[in-house]
């Protein structure tokens, strides 16, 4: 247990320290990065595995923004302080989790509420460091790398339910926008799923991007926007100009696959369904949607998928495809033959 602080001298907080690390130094030498904003700027974007232990909540920031513009930095301070000196307990206290972990102190820019927390720790004998820049310095390396990613790659087109994302899970350099994105790019996509917001989808990829081999890499074949997400422009062009690959299997196979992936658990999730299936009236009438509302009630799912494959998906997506030229067909039957077949095309496209 770390010794409690009993007095802040705000001299002390305040002061500047040469305790700051760039983000690649403070990862490489196993430093825990807590960004200590407030709650809806971390859930807005923050850095991957970050811990959110907010020096200020939105109520407490937005009080001291006001005073900022209309009283000064001083006054703003002040304030910040109060805050500080009634939570100082609560506050290292949700700390003591890390006592024994080298911490990265993440605020905004690198400013006052990083250096502040960063003294305070310090002074409570925890072994922290300020991170240079903050998320500000983060965001715009990761706008950055994504600017400048327009790889070469392998597209993976294939019918709903063929298993694109079970082949992407196999494969070495491959990109799975869906994972990201946390959304299967379908009508049903976001069940049991927490969609990322563009920020944090662009971190996620970033990150991905930074655990890549050489190129060509494997990605699925995926609309400009994937649940709440637009992937990046440059990778969008290079998605338009790349190898394109169709995987194919037979509609039982399909079936049976779309069944596993998305398990009805519970009533909440039956009617989240049900109201999917109901906002397809317009496109697929409402004798039909009624019967297949009527076939989920039955949790007779295999016809009920057979009907929003061959009606709905097939004859969305058949069209579009049937507009490409692809360099290879593969099976999907097996998920690790239809793998292991296109490592072997990469290969021979890398020579």
């Amino acid at each position: 247990m770390k010794k409690m602080v009993k007095s802040l001298s705000q001299q002390a907080i305040l002061a500047k320290t040469d305790r700051v690390l760039g983000l690649d130094e403070a990862l490489a030498t196993g430093h825990r990065i807590i960004d200590v904003r407030s709650a809806g700027e971390f859930s807005a974007g923050t850095i991957p595995g970050a811990i959110n232990i907010s020096l200020f909540d939105d109520d407490e920031r937005g009080i001291i923004g006001t005073i900022y513009r209309h009283g000064g930095q001083s006054q703003a301070f002040d304030q910040g302080f109060e805050f500080v000196e009634k939570k100082l307990a609560w506050l290292l206290s949700s700390f003591q989790s890390f006592e024994n972990q080298p911490l990265a102190i993440c605020c905004a820019r690198g400013g006052m509420r990083s250096r502040s927390v960063v003294n305070l720790l310090t002074g409570a004998g925890f072994s922290a460091c300020q991170l240079r820049g903050g998320y500000k310095e983060y965001r715009q390396g990761v706008l950055d790398r994504l600017e400048g990613f327009r790889p070469r790659l392998i597209v993976i087109h294939g019918l709903t339910g063929t298993g694109k994302t079970r082949i992407l899970q196999r494969l070495q350099q491959a990109i799975d926008l869906e994972e990201l994105a946390g959304h299967r790019s379908s009508l049903f996509g976001g069940l049991d799923r927490q969609p990322s917001n563009q920020r944090t989808f662009e971190s996620l990829l970033a990150a991905r991007i930074a655990t890549l081999g050489e190129e060509p890499y494997f990605i699925e074949g995926e609309s400009r926007k994937i649940g709440r997400v637009f992937i990046p422009k440059p990778l969008a062009v290079a998605m338009k100009q790349a190898v394109l690959v169709n995987i194919h299997c037979r509609l039982e196979t399909r079936i049976a696959r779309i069944i596993e992936d998305y398990p009805i658990t519970d009533e909440k999730m039956q009617q989240q369904i049900d109201r999917i299936l109901r906002s397809l009236e317009q496109k697929m009438g409402s004798e039909e949607v009624e019967r297949m509302c009527c076939l989920l009630r039955e949790r007779n799912l295999p016809e009920l998928v057979r009907t929003l494959l061959l009606e709905y998906y097939d004859k969305r997506y058949g069209k579009s495809m049937s507009e490409y030229h692809f360099a290879l067909e593969i099976s999907a039957e097996d998920i690790d033959e239809a793998a292991a077949r296109l490592e072997e095309f990469r290969s021979s496209s890398s020579t």
